[in-house]
């Protein structure tokens, strides 16, 4: 398997920025960002606990869940990311003199940020960090909520048992600004202002790639009938519209079914029914 080099570059670029995030601004300042980070930060607070290592053991019985939803290779590489966030998030807290001591608001503004584009750049590497997004894809699964209301809720929970634990309302509101803040972050990263993403699909296994889309992505899938002015073929062409987070794994499932689909992906900037949000 040939390696790319751009991939590694942003996955290496996040990696760094994410224990940056993490272990200067967001951990010290008890700012919760929700999921399994959220809650490796508050046992490090209460059973000074390397932050680091718990985020790591925490997520492997998850992907270890997970394996058979997404794959050996996405969970492989999953748990890379994290080993990395997590190994290199406890060897920066020795330079002590970096740790953010000022008030929780900056903290909670340098960390969002810094978080947010550092996951930008993962995911804009075809990584992953695990956590929310892999809980929110299960309960997805066995469940009519979506993905996005399912993340939503995971780290709500966290967020607020962070402010029960430490008995402070601000933290909970410093830990929402900072997940909108990330979010805004990676979605900027990602791709600029745009909402969600159309994609058409030249295929000649309309039927595989469609099952795929609609079984893991749980997305709606529409077939046209159109025709090849070059090769004088008829082909269905599928249309369907994802967020953004899910292009790559769209792209993977297209990739492992029919590598010689013609794919065109465009920006959607609204998009309302089933599975987005009506604005």
């Amino acid at each position: 398997m040939r390696i790319n080099t751009k991939d590694v570059f942003y996955l290496a670029l996040g990696i760094i920025l994410c224990s940056v995030g993490y272990t200067f601004f967001l951990v010290p300042g008890k700012i919760s960002t929700g999921g399994i980070a959220g809650i490796s930060m508050v046992l490090h607070h209460l059973f000074k606990t390397p932050f680091g290592i718990v985020l790591i053991v925490l997520n492997v019985p998850l992907l270890i869940i997970s394996i058979k939803m997404f794959g050996t290779l996405f969970v492989v590489r999953t748990l890379v990311s994290i080993f990395l966030i997590g190994f290199l998030s406890d060897l920066l807290t020795y330079l002590k003199f970096l740790i953010f001591e000022g008030n929780q608001l900056l903290a909670t503004l340098y960390g969002g940020v810094i978080l947010g584009i550092g996951l930008g750049f993962i995911f804009k590497g075809k990584g992953s960090t695990g956590g929310s997004d892999i809980i929110g894809r299960l309960i997805n699964r066995y469940t009519s909520i979506s993905i996005g209301t399912s993340i939503f809720i995971v780290d709500s929970i966290v967020i607020g048992l962070t402010g029960i634990v430490f008995k402070s309302y601000e933290l909970i509101l410093y830990s929402y600004l900072s997940l909108y803040l990330s979010s805004k972050m990676i979605d900027l990263v990602l791709e600029g202002q745009d909402y969600a993403k159309g994609v058409f699909i030249f295929t000649n296994k309309p039927e595989k790639i469609s099952d795929e889309i609609m079984n893991k992505l749980r997305r709606g899938v529409s077939g046209f009938e159109g025709k090849g002015m070059y090769s004088k073929e008829n082909k269905t062409v599928l249309y369907c519209v994802v967020a953004r987070r899910e292009l790559s794994i769209l792209n993977k499932i297209i990739e492992e079914i029919d590598r010689d689909a013609f794919v065109v992906v465009e920006n959607v900037y609204e998009v309302m029914g089933k599975g987005f949000p009506r604005r």
